[in-house]
């Protein structure tokens, strides 16, 4: 029985599924394929292997607090003024992030679909949307998620299936690409990539328990593993060697595609659960992010800073002027720091839980 106003694991699954699962259809494919090439498909599960460990005593110490979000968990672990300290960091890493993952959607939209309209017209009305579905609340953006998520995954599938015709699998070699330890070594940089899931557990009020949480996360997480690993690989032995110089593997792969002869241009259908998918990403993000916000400045009624923050992300998306600076510069800093950076705080929190004896205090009350 799920109560009222509250998510269910569906519903947090669909979201955190179409959050961290798009990141397959975007430039990270080929962030990744430029530092360790035909291995690049192995980074999202080793990263994830590694995202593995601090993520789980993350749930660990959040379970101990029940039904407590985790910026309450971290200025109760962390005392006010540096818990305030940590809080803020985690709001301004994940402030760029999307500030600029917007800004590269709004890119690809330009470049393959509507390649007359300006740049930030598209990116205007993409805020909008995303602005206007945010102010909804989070039960909306779930009952929406669930709704497309089965349409979104299938649709990725069937695409990359249909890739399947034209490629080549001589292309995975050599397997280990530059070589075992460039691979680790990337694959410890890229924790990134599920970095959404540490920020989930902001969401843990809304959803009916704990349990419910917990579950769903691992669900989602090795989910989403899979999807984006299998993505590169089918886009690895697509293109080959080429696939250094395209910016987006996904919408150039959808445009060669066709399903016999009597559907040769079947992109737009791909395109529109595509887009569906991007907007519950960014509104589910955007509602984060504030959610994040009134929790610094002790603001109740958040929801009516979403427009304001849009705007303020609109503006920094803007700042690049090529498209490609926000992949290889901006974007590019945000995948490297974010992971590392939320990985050490999951660790610190453990830690201090652990030196303030909770975990103790917890046995014994479980015991009793």
């Amino acid at each position: 029985m799920k109560q009222q106003g509250k998510l269910g694991i569906r519903e947090y699954v669909s979201i955190a599924i179409l959050m961290v699962g798009a990141k397959a259809t975007e430039d990270t494919p080929i962030q990744l394929y430029s530092k360790v090439q035909n291995a690049s498909w192995m980074i999202p599960i080793l990263s994830a292997g590694l995202f593995f460990i601090p993520l789980f005593l993350l749930l660990k110490t959040l379970t101990l607090y029940q039904d407590k979000d985790l910026f309450t968990v971290i200025q109760k672990l962390l005392g006010k003024y540096l818990g305030f300290v940590v809080c803020l960091l985690i709001f301004l890493i994940s402030s760029y992030a999307i500030s600029f993952d917007t800004r590269s959607y709004a890119n690809i939209i330009r470049t393959f679909y509507f390649t007359t309209t300006p740049n930030l017209i598209i990116y205007a009305l993409l805020m909008a949307v995303c602005a206007y579905g945010a102010k909804k609340g989070i039960q909306h953006i779930g009952s929406v998620a669930y709704l497309i998520v089965y349409l979104v995954v299938f649709s990725l599938w069937f695409a990359l299936v249909l890739s399947t015709q034209e490629s080549t699998m001589q292309a995975i070699f050599p397997i280990w690409g530059p070589g075992k330890l460039e691979i680790f070594k990337q694959s410890s940089q890229k924790v990134t990539l599920f970095a959404d899931f540490f920020l989930f557990t902001m969401f843990i009020p809304f959803l009916t328990s704990i349990k419910v949480f917990k579950k769903g996360t691992w669900l989602a997480f090795v989910y989403v593993s899979i999807q984006i690993s299998a993505a590169i690989l089918i886009y690895i032995c697509m293109f080959d060697v080429s696939m250094g110089g395209i910016g987006y593997p996904y919408h150039t792969a959808i445009r060669f595609i066709s399903i016999g002869s009597f559907l040769p241009n079947v992109e737009i259908i791909f395109f529109i659960t595509w887009l569906l998918s991007a907007f519950i990403r960014f509104t589910a993000f955007l509602y984060l992010n504030t959610l994040m916000f009134g929790h610094l400045f002790k603001i109740k009624d958040f929801e009516y800073l979403i427009p304001s923050l849009a705007t303020i992300y609109l503006l920094i998306g803007s700042i690049p002027e090529a498209a490609v600076n926000v992949s290889t510069e901006f974007k590019a800093l945000s995948l490297t720091i974010g992971g590392p950076t939320f990985a050490a705080i999951s660790l610190i929190l453990w830690l201090a839980a652990l030196f303030k004896g909770e975990f103790k205090r917890e046995k014994n009350r479980n015991s009793m």
